[in-house]
């Protein structure tokens, strides 16, 4: 047994886990130095709108970012298995075009067909349609700077691409908290948040631009002609759609909420939403970084040794998790009054949420395995099931429950889904993604 362990770690992949997991350790104790500041100091109303425009973001951001930040990792594993790493440079430029291209669009449609009254309608809120309209404008440098970290991380630089992921996005907003404190215009702390993606969106190209000077070239005119806008979108597409439905698993409880309840509600419910996302930290930590060896061995054809690190992997995410969980869950009652003692409110979503998430992270990288085996559209039609399922509990069990309601639908939309998916790849490829 301590054999096997010390082979695990001894592999690059989970160093680099370890890594990236203390790197977001690092961001998760900067988020809740953030978030204790924040929700002791802000009313909870204001609380609120600040999490409705994170996670507006995500969604406007999933749509016009199309799973580039997904397939990046693809084809960094794809150019390396072909020693052609050096043609990641064009594609990052050809990438940004379509940014550019989609965030325009979405720009000129929100102006002609949304007028103020139908937002403020929609979302619940007489502010709605001045945040929605901010957002908006600075999406770009949003999606700029999210794609910037993947890049960063395809040309294996983990601890920078976790520091800006993690931890320096939060800096603008933590410094707009701290200059709106105790004044009366807490209600623009919001603007910190969308703004400060200029100057991440910045910083991260100049680091691009410095990695890309130390690439050596390769001419390879054949493999320059495939990766064209067209393979960009025939790959992405499909990942972009199953990254923008996660997004709205994840966004439509937060928007039923605030529709029936207030900004209050919401923000007892994000607290949860957060500290169960401690959980979802460690499977990323592990996912980021056995991504672009899963499609590596994929092109290499090496199907016993995707078996092998799916099988490591799927350990030590569940672990990790089990143990985390479970002193989340019994340091609860200690824990949510340090962000107010209003917030106790959290705490039986805070449990429902993380058991079930312990209960996800068993059946391992399953996501992964079918975006980096070139099956993305499974994964999106698994996930446009779930997202109706998602949708129809939200309905039917936040008004009846509030927030516990939307806490129990998230739950089993994810296990619904994972499971779904777990079977599907067993039964394709006799693949096991799940611990055994």
């Amino acid at each position: 047994m301590l054999r096997k362990s010390k082979e695990i770690f001894q592999r690059k992949e989970f160093k680099q886990s370890l890594v990236t997991l203390l790197l977001r350790v690092i961001g998760v104790v900067t988020l809740f130095v953030f978030t204790i500041f924040f929700n002791r100091n802000y009313s909870a109303s204001v609380v609120g709108d600040y999490e409705f425009t994170r996670m507006f973001l995500l969604v406007t951001g999933g749509i016009c970012i199309i799973g580039t930040d997904v397939s990046i990792l693809y084809f960094s594993g794809k150019l390396k298995s072909e020693n052609n790493f050096y043609l990641i440079k064009s594609l990052y430029y050809k990438v940004i075009n379509l940014f550019i291209l989609f965030c325009s669009i979405l720009f000129v449609l929100f102006y002609l067909f949304f007028s103020e009254s139908l937002i403020n309608s929609f979302f619940g809120s007489d502010n709605s349609y001045k945040i929605v309209k901010y957002s908006i404008i600075f999406l770009i440098f949003n999606i700029w700077t999210l794609f910037n970290t993947e890049v960063l991380r395809a040309l294996d630089q983990v601890v920078l691409s976790e520091l800006f992921r993690n931890t320096f996005k939060f800096f603008p907003i933590f410094f707009g908290a701290i200059v709106l404190y105790k004044t009366e215009d807490q209600e623009n702390i919001i603007y910190y948040y969308i703004i400060g993606f200029v100057l991440l969106g910045i910083i991260t190209f100049m680091f691009i631009l410095y990695f890309f000077s130390k690439l050596k070239k390769v001419n390879n005119k054949s493999v320059t002609q495939r990766i064209s806008y067209r393979e960009i979108i025939k790959y992405s597409f499909p990942m972009g759609i199953s990254s923008l439905i996660i997004y709205l698993l994840s966004t439509i409880d937060i928007i039923i909420i605030r529709n029936y309840f207030s900004s209050n509600e919401v923000a007892y419910y994000a607290l949860g939403v957060k500290l169960m996302a401690i959980l979802g930290m460690i499977i990323l930590s592990i996912n980021v970084n056995v991504s672009p060896k899963i499609s590596e061995l994929y092109q290499n054809k090496d199907y016993e040794g995707i078996k092998g690190l799916l099988k490591k992997s799927s350990w030590i995410i569940f672990g990790l998790n089990l143990f985390a969980g479970l002193v989340i869950i019994f340091s609860s009652d200690l824990v949510l009054p340090i962000f107010g003692e209003e917030y106790l409110n959290s705490k039986n979503v805070l449990i429902i949420l993380v058991l079930g998430q312990i209960l996800i992270s068993s059946f391992g990288s399953v996501a992964i395995y079918l975006n980096m085996t070139g099956r993305p559209d499974v994964f999106r039609g698994i996930l446009l099931i779930a997202v109706v399922i998602n949708l129809l509990l939200n309905y039917n069990l936040i008004p009846r429950y509030g927030i516990i309601g939307g806490a129990i639908a998230y739950t089993i939309t994810m296990l619904f889904w994972n499971i779904v998916a777990t079977i599907y790849i067993y039964k394709k490829d006799r693949v096991k993604t799940f611990i055994h």
